[in-house]
């Protein structure tokens, strides 16, 4: 008697842990260093265009791919069509893969990984001594991206820098940063973590509306637009 409880035992253990390690490879999500905040916590990782996702379905190989995600956000799946993946976490993408997946294939499983991360930067314009990008990291806020770039110029209107954030395809939201407390009494509370491809611009003059001030006055000068790829010269 004591046998069998003991084989029932081991065969109940040996198939719990095939099922979690099924779920551990159908949901468990790459997280690069990159989504992790300043206080080392980790933050829900979105791909964006450019990265490099390496798919894997560990017991149907002739699905698998490494696929680059295109301007239009998308990657493609032999056999299993297009994706959408920009704006998407890797549990999000592998769920979708797992869906379709699961109508033509028994029990599928997938591994969703980001190979290979596109350039992720911010851009500093208006006065500040030296215009330009910056490159994104851990930790990496407004105020310390002006510093990267030269520091603020004695025409710069502190109290209201603009963060000007891309939400989508021509979609883009401009919050205004008072950032002279912090040069003064070094009250860091208005400074704001960066994302990729935002833009911290320094005006002349104070601003009440950041967006309007954004679609009247600085639209063609700063670039906002959608992330793209690759993106040169990352230090200028």
């Amino acid at each position: 008697m004591m046998t069998i409880i003991r084989t029932l035992i081991l065969v109940t253990a040996v198939t719990l842990s095939g099922c979690s390690a099924a779920r551990e490879l159908s949901m468990g999500p790459f997280i690069p260093s990159e989504a992790l905040a300043a206080d080392g916590t980790t933050l829900p990782y979105s791909v964006v265009v450019g990265d490099v996702i390496d798919i894997k379905f560990p017991f149907h190989p002739e699905l698998d791919t490494v696929a680059t995600v295109r301007s239009d956000g998308h990657v493609g799946v032999p056999s299993l069509g297009e994706f959408r993946a920009a704006g998407l976490t890797t549990w999000d993408l592998s769920r979708d893969l797992l869906s379709r997946a699961s109508v033509t294939y028994r029990e599928p499983t997938v591994s969703v990984v980001i190979r290979e991360m596109a350039v992720r930067r911010v851009y500093v314009g208006g006065e500040v001594r030296d215009p330009g990008y910056v490159r994104l990291r851990p930790g990496l806020t407004s105020f310390r991206a002006i510093v990267e770039r030269g520091g603020l110029k004695r025409t710069a209107k502190a109290d209201s820098v603009l963060l000007v954030r891309w939400k989508g395809p021509g979609d883009y939201e401009a919050d205004r940063l008072d950032l002279e407390a912090m040069i003064d009494d070094g009250d860091a509370s208005a400074d704001a973590l960066l994302g990729p491809n935002d833009v911290v611009f320094v005006p002349r003059t104070w601003i009440a509306n950041a967006n309007n001030w954004v679609d009247q006055y600085i639209r063609g000068l700063i670039p906002v637009r959608e992330p793209s790829t690759r993106l040169p010269n990352i230090g200028n």
